[in-house]
């Protein structure tokens, strides 16, 4: 074989190596995934919705998206319908997946992704929307009045997919305690016989297990009668003074509230100063003042606070009296000294002839003072003028204590200068 040959049959096996393999890979048909996609996704969101072609190759296919009405949504990667939220993402070979912005729950059911191949191949999705819950408030539903004793629905409407629980609670008007909850989950609450104690405001909670949860909250106001309580069932004061009298209202709503004397309302005047307080954490609650001002002997007598609403009225009564302080009296008191005291006089002479001693003032207290060697009836008396003062007698009791002491201390010293001498000696025959 000479070398033409050889190169041609070379070509030749080639040639037919590489026709071979062309029609093997052209063979290979496209596949798609038969299992049944399930996508969920928020209302309000973008979905995504998958398409993957295997086995593409040199294939030329046509790639469309229908919906669950067998409307045709792209083709290829162009968008045929005139609804802009969709689209085809192809960010790589056989990858057709379907984007469409914010979802609604009416879209949600069965879409198609199909290839026209002999037979056609198709790719089912199944789209899922679900529902963040929803209150449905009516107007004027924020603020709601009942007359104490009636009986009070309140309603929370909720809406979601799944549906949702609704939860109801109570929030205390104090701020930093617990919110309580109350009754049964349900879209109602039943408020049986409400009095003044179950006002406040009512929060009815949705969930469904989707964020976020919804809320609303309905303030219940409850209609009774006024009551009154002064500060202090009786007050005095001086004249010339001025006072101030205070009672505490409690009921709803506030109607009138002032001060009466002589069963006559009480003005702002030159005489007087009505003033009302309000508390912010307790709306059913007021103070209401009255300063009278430089106080007669007129004014004193029974005041009375009153109040009323449209459910009824009330009042209470504070006597202002005028005061008058109390003089203060102390006892004489006779002042002594720690020394003894000697009257001259003779000592026979009757104790009853002592003369009266003239009071004294010494630092605001009055009392009597005896001068040393004071004479009566012109004699001397040596005897000892008992002192009155305890502490007198233990200044005395001191002064023989004392004696006592140094007479011991002189025994001491001559009993042991004796000891001392007789030791000594003692020694010295040894």
């Amino acid at each position: 074989m000479n070398l033409h040959t050889c190169i041609q049959t070379s070509l030749e096996i080639v040639l037919m190596g590489i026709i071979f393999f062309t029609n093997a890979v052209t063979s290979v048909r496209p596949r798609m995934d038969n299992d049944v996609h399930n996508v969920t996704v928020i209302e309000g969101h973008e979905a995504i919705l998958p398409c993957v072609v295997n086995n593409l190759g040199r294939h030329q296919v046509k790639v469309i998206w229908q919906d669950k009405w067998k409307t045709v949504l792209t083709l290829n990667d162009r968008r045929i319908i005139d609804d802009e939220r969709f689209k085809v993402d192809n960010p790589r070979d056989g990858h057709w997946n379907l984007h469409f912005d914010k979802v609604k729950y009416g879209d949600q059911g069965l879409f198609i992704c199909q290839i026209n191949t002999d037979p056609p191949l198709i790719q089912t999705v199944i789209l899922s929307v679900i529902v963040p819950p929803r209150i449905l408030s009516e107007p004027n539903e924020n603020t709601l009045i009942f007359r104490e004793g009636e009986k009070v629905t309140l309603t929370c409407n909720a809406t979601g997919m799944p549906k949702p629980t609704v939860t109801w609670y109570r929030k205390s008007s104090v701020k930093g305690e617990p919110t309580d909850r109350i009754g049964t989950a349900g879209e109602i609450l039943n408020i049986y016989n409400i009095t003044r104690h179950c006002g406040g405001v009512y929060e009815c909670e949705a969930d469904n297990g989707v964020t976020p949860i919804a809320t609303k909250a309905t303030t219940v106001k409850v209609k009774f009668p006024p009551e009154v309580k002064v500060a202090s069932d009786t007050i005095s004061q001086a004249i010339g003074k001025d006072t101030i009298l205070e009672c505490t209202v409690t009921g709803y709503p506030h109607g009138e509230a002032f001060w009466e004397f002589g069963f006559k309302r009480l003005f702002t005047s030159e005489k007087y100063m009505s003033e009302a307080s309000s508390y912010i954490e307790e709306e059913q609650k007021l103070s209401i003042y009255l300063t009278i001002k430089n106080i007669q002997s007129s004014d004193f007598g029974e005041y009375f606070c009153f109040a009323s609403n449209d459910m009824g009225h009330a009042r209470d009564k504070m006597v202002l009296e005028e005061y008058k302080e109390k003089k203060k009296t102390t006892p004489a008191l006779i002042s002594t000294t720690s020394s003894y005291h000697y009257l001259n006089s003779r000592a026979n002479q009757p104790h009853n002839q002592i003369k009266e001693i003239s009071p004294y003032k010494s630092k605001g207290r009055t009392g009597v003072s005896l001068e040393k060697n004071e004479l009566i009836n012109g004699q001397s008396d040596k005897r000892k003028l008992p002192t009155s003062r305890p502490e007198a007698s233990l200044q005395i009791l001191g002064h023989n204590t004392g004696q006592k002491s140094q007479l011991l201390w002189t025994f001491y010293i001559t009993l042991s200068i004796i000891w001392f001498t007789l030791i000594y000696q003692n020694c010295l025959n040894v």
